[in-house]
């Protein structure tokens, strides 16, 4: 969006357009609107492990099969949505002595991840650790889709009047006529989600204190893009040093 002004300054001042609807040279003021709003999250979604180590690969990968199989189990019991395996690691392990290299067995990993409402996923966790996972990776928490689809709409909303209210004050400061929104951009915002304080906890470390999802807030941005015919006899009674201001 070249040749346009916005709050902080003008792009090419000397610069127009001739707009064929509003008849006359056009110029544009570029304004940015945000929106912002804070909604309970309801659902969480975890990332357990099953890690074993063993003399040889194949000792490993059937105790890990063993245990997985047995947590996937409790888990679909559970109700658990979005349930997958995101990782199948197997790497061997080595003793250093003397500066000589020596294998002495192996150790695997398999990642698992699942979705649950989060009243129910403290005890999903206790149950999937009785049954075999012994590493907690990463904990999130977001709300519903349908709940997430209503914020983006309401931030979206809240941005655009940001925006014109910005624009309008500009303008009737400046005495100025508001022509037609040539542009509209939508900017993209990270609306990540609230994670606790949870990374590669062993099983041993884990507190049967409830888990508390907390709130996820959902942002957006808007650009516009507005038209206006510029006032000369506003112009000339700003003072000099008002002119470099806007230059």
């Amino acid at each position: 969006m070249a040749n346009t002004d916005n709050l902080t300054g003008v792009r090419n001042p000397g610069i127009a357009i001739a707009d064929p609807l509003i008849g006359s040279t056009t110029q544009i003021l570029e304004v940015t609107g945000q929106g912002e709003v804070s909604v309970a999250t309801t659902l969480t979604e975890v990332q357990l492990g099953i890690k074993v180590q063993g003399k040889t690969a194949t000792e490993v990968q059937e105790q890990i099969a063993q245990r997985s199989t047995a947590v996937v189990d409790v888990l679909q019991k559970l109700g658990a949505q979005e349930l997958q395996t995101t990782s199948i690691q197997l790497n061997p392990v080595y003793s250093f002595e003397n500066g000589t290299q020596t294998l002495t067995g192996f150790e695997g990993l398999n990642t698992l991840q699942f979705e649950l409402p989060t009243v129910q996923s403290g005890a999903a966790i206790d149950k999937a650790i009785q049954a075999g996972a012994n590493i907690i990776q990463n904990i999130s928490f977001t709300a519903s889709d349908e709940v997430l689809q209503q914020a983006r709409l309401q931030v979206l909303s809240e941005a655009v009047k940001d925006a014109k209210a910005q624009a309008q004050a500009v303008f009737s400061t400046l005495q100025l006529t508001p022509g037609q929104i040539i542009d509209i951009d939508i900017n993209p915002d990270d609306n990540s989600r609230p994670s606790p304080l949870v990374s590669n906890l062993t099983a041993d470390r884990v507190s049967a204190t409830p888990i508390i999802g907390g709130s996820q807030t959902i942002k957006a941005s808007v650009s516009l893009d507005i038209g206006y015919s510029p006032n000369s006899a506003v112009i000339l009674d700003l003072p000099l040093n008002g002119l470099q201001q806007f230059a």
